[in-house]
């Protein structure tokens, strides 16, 4: 699966990076690409994943607003 999710609050690439870094050590993750200047990140994941546990450890780790696709 893919899914988008915006992401407020990046702002040059160290941001790209350990948003990145959070999302690849999530299970089921494969692959995680943000960019940083628009906040769209594309997440390549297992059905299973839990996209609300990203979006927590996302927003814990700065100051990030993550908005996750209507279910």
């Amino acid at each position: 699966m893919k899914t988008i999710i915006i992401i407020t609050g990046t702002h040059c690439n160290s941001c790209k990076l350990l948003i990145e870094d959070i999302c690849k050590d999530a299970e089921g993750v494969k692959s995680c690409s943000v960019d940083f200047n628009t906040g769209k990140t594309v997440i390549e994941h297992d059905a299973k994943t839990d996209l609300k546990k990203i979006k927590f450890e996302i927003e814990k780790a700065g100051y990030y607003k993550v908005k996750l696709p209507a279910a």
